[in-house]
């Protein structure tokens, strides 16, 4: 069995369990919005990682699948409140929850969703379920914090490629390091298992975010599900805008910035803006970042078991790398 297989099972045992959560639970008003994301899809690759991270160790579904559900529902509760604030009307291709009623309705379903899934990480039983939980409350913690620098970003006429780093750390690769990490307590991994993982996770957390924001430059719609250029078009800063800004040639610094600035660029100026970040360079630093930190993540799985699940957290490394060969 492989990657894709394996995560489509644990998909479909969380699917049924967050239908659980929601079963008879009235007043409609609060619930059919909370409810409503979940109808949408997604990869559900959070769940999926603390499952297989649990596995690698003999855990069995019954010690993972209540904090696999309840990891699914908070990074549910980030993308609600995350349209919101970037004003963005679609999610997986359907309105978003503050479209479809409203923006009171969508805050208010956003914290259900935080209380829904502390409920639900408190049916994981466990010895060491405040340990648990006060890893789940740290990650949230600093989710919020990258959610901060991303908006203070926008604010901004120049952030460093540090600072770039920290924001996507906290605000993309933390929740994914957080279920590896909560996956591996539950498998009842040693320290060095349990630390193993998280590093795993958050390597693969940063390559996720760096490739989105390489893709969306170098894929068209039907890869990545949206118009290719659109952060540029947004003059939304990436990996590679921030990269080209701070490490570009001057004379291309200076070409590059009046475009970028314009209220509303066209075709043509997204163009030129894609051409000079190949021409400095930034398309092949995102493409060797992401290499890099792939097989930074492949080397933090050599001291896990030698078992069907490590095989596939290195098959889902094979995959991520095909998605930009």
């Amino acid at each position: 069995m492989e990657f894709k297989e394996a995560a489509e099972t644990i998909r479909r045992r969380v699917e049924e369990r967050l239908a659980d959560q929601f079963r008879g639970r009235l007043p409609d008003v609060l619930y059919e919005p909370m409810r409503y994301p979940f109808g949408a899809g997604g990869k559900r690759l959070r769940p999926v990682l603390l499952a297989l991270s649990c596995m690698c160790f003999g855990g069995r579904e019954e010690q993972w699948i209540d904090a696999a559900t309840a990891i699914e529902i908070f990074h549910t509760f980030t993308l609600v409140h995350d349209d919101i604030m970037d004003h963005d009307g679609l999610r997986r291709g359907l309105p978003a929850v503050h479209v479809k009623w409203d923006e009171p309705t969508a805050i208010l379903s956003g914290d259900g969703l935080v209380i829904l899934a502390y409920r639900c990480l408190l049916r994981a039983r466990h010895p060491d379920l405040i340990e648990i939980q006060r890893i789940v409350t740290d990650g949230l913690l600093r989710l919020c914090e990258g959610q901060a620098m991303d908006k203070a970003f926008e604010k901004t006429g120049s952030v460093t490629f540090g600072a770039y780093l920290e924001m996507i750390d906290k605000k993309t690769a933390e929740l994914i390091a957080v279920a590896c990490e909560v996956g591996a307590i539950l498998g009842n991994a040693s320290g060095q298992g349990r630390t193993a993982l998280r590093e795993f996770g958050a390597r693969l957390g940063r390559a996720f975010q760096v490739q989105d924001d390489l893709l969306d430059l170098i894929s068209d719609e039907s890869v990545i599900g949206k118009p290719m250029c659109s952060d540029l078009y947004q003059k939304k800063k990436t990996v590679l805008t921030t990269h080209f800004l701070n490490e570009a040639p001057e004379k291309m610094i200076r070409t590059f910035r009046p475009i970028w600035e314009k209220p509303d660029p066209d075709q043509a100026d997204v163009m030129r803006m894609r051409t000079l970040l190949e021409e400095a360079g930034s398309v092949g630093v995102a493409h060797r970042m992401i290499g890099n930190l792939l097989e930074e993540a492949r080397a933090c799985l050599e001291i896990l078991p030698d078992c069907e699940s490590r095989n596939h957290l290195n098959d889902l490394i094979d995959r991520l790398r095909d998605r930009i060969s």
